[in-house]
């Protein structure tokens, strides 16, 4: 509490850790990302970003929130290389390379 009965309060929105549970569709991938993105610790622009990953940053790509290939879609990824290797967040799935499978 501040003087004069003011109270001081934090977004929760920006300063909230979501994991895997906010996920709707499992990836299970490794694979990168494919140009510089935001490393933010929810799915979504208003969250707080704690860094960035630069192009060709390896990921685990675990899950996502939102249909991937659609606007909104954010990847729950594991950074297996780079500054934040061995962190958890989020990054736009947009940003995330999907690999061509051809047989």
């Amino acid at each position: 509490m501040l003087l004069g009965g003011a109270v001081a309060t934090a977004s929760t929105a920006s300063a909230a850790t979501v994991g895997s549970g906010a996920c709707t569709h499992q990836i299970k991938l490794n694979t990168d990302v494919y140009t510089t993105v935001k490393f933010r610790t929810a799915p979504g622009t208003g969250y707080t970003a704690t860094g960035q990953l630069s192009r060709g940053t390896d990921v685990y790509w675990q899950c996502n929130k939102g249909d991937n290939g659609k606007p909104g879609a954010w990847g729950y990824v594991t950074v297996k290389s780079g500054a934040h290797k061995g962190k958890k967040g989020w990054v736009a799935a947009q940003y995330i390379n999907v690999p061509m499978h051809l047989d």
